[in-house]
């Protein structure tokens, strides 16, 4: 009876042991290993690349932020893709949480994120211009003194926009006149808020004439992927602003500036003190004219450039240009752009709006550049103020910045 007792509890233990053995494999057959650094130090203002471990073609992936020291708000999704792209703008310890499914399978990881403050304050302004190229207009000049080079244009426009508060404009003459700008750190892209505020012309009130109404400008942004400190050609994005899928907006519109070859005689008007001939225009819809100039003026075609005809090829908007009484030619009604654009009524931007060539959404984690172009072609007949809606533009500003480094009141 003994012996019987003894071979039962046996049994009894190997099929305990069996059944644990299967339940462990059956578990552990249903987990997804997760290779995830456990740790990361990044300073604020920086792109940080938190990458996993491929869970295969298909898994599905769920990054939750389940630490947050700013404020505090905690179990926000953050992400859905293998990796995750974290750019931090205030110092303290982030935790973020992976959950990955596929095939009914599962699988949890975390890493924490200390965040130290930027060594120096960053200035929230430009603080670099790459090129400046005023298509011909009236105000081209209007920076340019004699024997400066392109350099030296380019060094005084920065002074103008490098300090907004000083309220200088910089013309950018015609269409397709255009500056790229640079800031000294990235603008982060921070959902569902704008990112930077662009400073131009007087657009507060729209339905009153103006002698010199400003025109809109199409916004292109950068984020240096090499970190080599450029605008590189195939890193620019378009903002895409409130005109950007109306029927009015041209695609492709093409621009071609003449000047005059030097000697050669402008024909000028008997009556009037203008010469009529000065900087000829053709454009893609077939329409040829010059832009006349009050004589003795600057010259309209940049006096830096060393060519004598220049193109220009882009997006062209519709502002409703249009006399503010008939006959008159010197005050002008214009529709500006509700948001998107240098000169739109709303003048912040969310990075968000970026697109690619083919509409897609950019999906950029910051911007460090911005080029501005004049979108607009107005042929003004013997308007004197001013030869085509110019674009003017007076900087950016980076809107985080300026809310942590308390500057002044800024409203998103």
């Amino acid at each position: 009876m003994k012996k019987n007792v003894t071979q039962f509890l046996l049994l009894a233990f190997a099929f305990a042991f069996i059944g644990c053995s299967s339940d462990d494999k059956d578990e552990n057959a249903n987990l997804i290993a997760i290779t995830l650094q456990e740790k990361y130090e990044t300073p604020t203002f920086t792109v940080l690349d938190i990458t996993a471990s491929d869970a295969g073609a298909t898994a599905k992936y769920e990054w939750i932020m389940s630490k947050n020291p700013v404020n505090k708000v905690t179990d926000s999704i953050v992400g859905n893709t293998k990796d995750l792209r974290f750019t931090p703008i205030y110092a303290g310890s982030y935790e973020f949480t992976l959950n990955v499914t596929a095939d009914n399978k599962k699988g949890t990881k975390s890493t924490i994120v200390n965040v130290t403050n930027e060594a120096t304050n960053f200035n929230p302004y430009i603080t670099r211009i790459f090129d400046f190229d005023p298509a011909p207009g009236m105000l081209a000049n209007d920076i340019y003194k004699d024997g400066n080079t392109k350099e030296a244009v380019v060094k005084t426009a920065l002074g103008r926009i490098s300090e907004t508060n000083v309220g200088y404009l910089l013309d950018l003459g015609g269409f397709g006149g255009s500056i790229v700008v640079g800031f000294d750190h990235t603008v982060v892209n921070v959902s569902g808020t704008s990112d930077f505020r662009v400073y131009g012309g007087d657009v507060t009130n729209p339905t009153g004439a103006k002698a010199n109404p400003p025109a809109p400008g199409l916004i292109f942004v950068a984020y240096d992927r090499n970190k080599n400190g450029k605008p590189d050609a195939d890193e620019w994005y378009e903002i895409a602003g409130s005109q950007h899928a109306k029927s009015t907006t041209v695609k492709d519109f093409k621009i071609t500036y003449k000047k005059k070859a030097a000697g050669e005689p402008l024909v000028t008007s008997s009556a009037l003190w203008t010469d009529y001939e000065h900087v000829y225009c053709e454009n893609s819809k077939g329409e040829k004219y010059y832009l006349p100039r009050p004589r003795g003026k600057k010259e309209f075609y940049p006096l830096w450039a060393t060519q004598i005809s220049v193109s220009y090829e882009g997006l062209k908007l519709d502002v409703d240009f249009k006399t503010a009484r008939a006959g008159q030619t010197t005050l002008w009604y214009s529709t500006p752009p509700e948001w998107g654009y240098v000169n739109a009524i709303n003048p912040n931007i969310d990075i968000d709006w970026a697109v690619d060539k083919n509409g897609n959404k950019a999906n950029l984690p910051g911007i460090d550049f911005i080029k501005v172009v004049n979108c607009v072609s107005e042929p003004m007949g013997l308007c004197q103020q001013q030869s085509s809606m110019a674009t003017v533009f007076a900087g950016a500003a980076d809107l985080h910045i300026l809310q942590k480094y308390n500057l002044k009141k800024v409203n998103n």
